[in-house]
């Protein structure tokens, strides 16, 4: 009996052995059925990537044939020759500009006697003096005249100080001179026949420096490289001039870039009065985007541009 018990046992573990074997293997076949789905999907979507690609490019192929059939056409076909022709009409145009500038600068430049001075010294003149002879340039005054009181000469240059008209204060020179240096006897005769008896005569002499106003030009150059180690310079518009009060401050804005016909140059180099500057202070310059200093004279300004660099990826 205990015999036939342990066969019994021993069947029933092989029983379970090939359950578990059984159930183990379908789970197996489970699994694989999942990965065999999941790789199908994985391989659907890369396909539809490389196909999708595929037309993309074909599109794209599509596009730039078409495009290069119309750059092709005789209707572009001479677009590079206009454009050289048309970018040399342009420089043309810009330097006939600049020479007409520069002439109109050179008569701004002209200082013009204050139309008032002549009004200003006749109302300035005392009752006991007269003018013998004047002398107004475009940058001064020069005045003699006679006084039978040194006192007169010197309100005559005090009211004419009180102008705007001059500069600096009027310098005034007076010394006395014998009557009979200025004329004969009978000058000195009154029409009532009474004797002039005032024998102080005063010759004074006057000089004014006229108020002045000084120009500031501005210039604006390209500066390509010649290719030879050099540059070639044109000039971009016309000489801009701007009049101020001497001993005032100027300014000039917007230095930093100039614009033409949808191009853009970078300032690259900087010029006053012929004096280049150091390239450090013309990074200053470029970053303020601004000059301004104190205008005691005439001043020239030269602002040379270069072309913007292009950046990695621009035509």
């Amino acid at each position: 009996m205990a015999g036939l018990g342990s066969k019994k046992d021993i069947a029933k573990r092989d029983l379970n052995f090939f359950a578990e074997f059984t159930a183990a293997a379908a789970k197996m076949t489970r699994l694989l059925g999942y990965g065999v789905v999941v790789g199908i999907v994985v391989v659907a979507i890369i396909v539809g990537f490389i196909v999708w690609g595929i037309i993309r490019n074909a599109i794209t192929q599509s596009a730039i044939n078409d495009l290069e059939a119309l750059l092709a056409s005789d209707e572009y076909a001479g677009l590079q020759e206009d454009a050289v022709r048309l970018n040399s009409e342009l420089t043309g145009f810009n330097n006939y500009y600049y020479a007409l500038s520069q002439m109109r600068e050179q008569v701004d430049k002209i200082p013009a006697v204050p139309v008032e001075l002549t009004n200003i010294m006749e109302k300035s003149i005392p009752s006991d003096s007269y003018i013998d002879k004047y002398e107004i340039s475009q940058t001064g005054m020069h005045v003699e005249g006679y006084t039978f009181s040194y006192y007169s000469a010197l309100n005559f240059v005090n009211l004419l100080n009180k102008s705007d008209v001059f500069s600096l204060p009027v310098q005034l020179e007076v010394q006395r001179v014998d009557p009979s240096t200025i004329g004969s006897v009978e000058t000195f005769i009154r029409q009532d026949g009474k004797v002039n008896a005032i024998n102080n005569y005063y010759h004074f002499i006057v000089e004014g420096l006229l108020v002045s106003e000084v120009h500031v030009s501005v210039s604006n150059y390209l500066r390509t490289p010649d290719g030879k180690g050099g540059f070639v310079i044109s000039s971009l518009g016309g000489v801009e001039v701007e009049k101020y009060k001497a001993g005032s401050t100027y300014e000039v804005n917007n230095i930093a870039t100039y614009e033409q016909s949808g191009v853009t140059y970078n300032l690259s180099q900087v010029a006053i009065n012929r004096a280049t500057l150091a390239q450090d202070k013309v990074t200053q310059l470029a970053t303020d985007n601004k000059i301004s200093g104190i205008a005691n004279d005439d001043i020239e300004i030269q602002l040379y541009y270069s072309p913007a660099e292009k950046k990695e990826g621009e035509a």
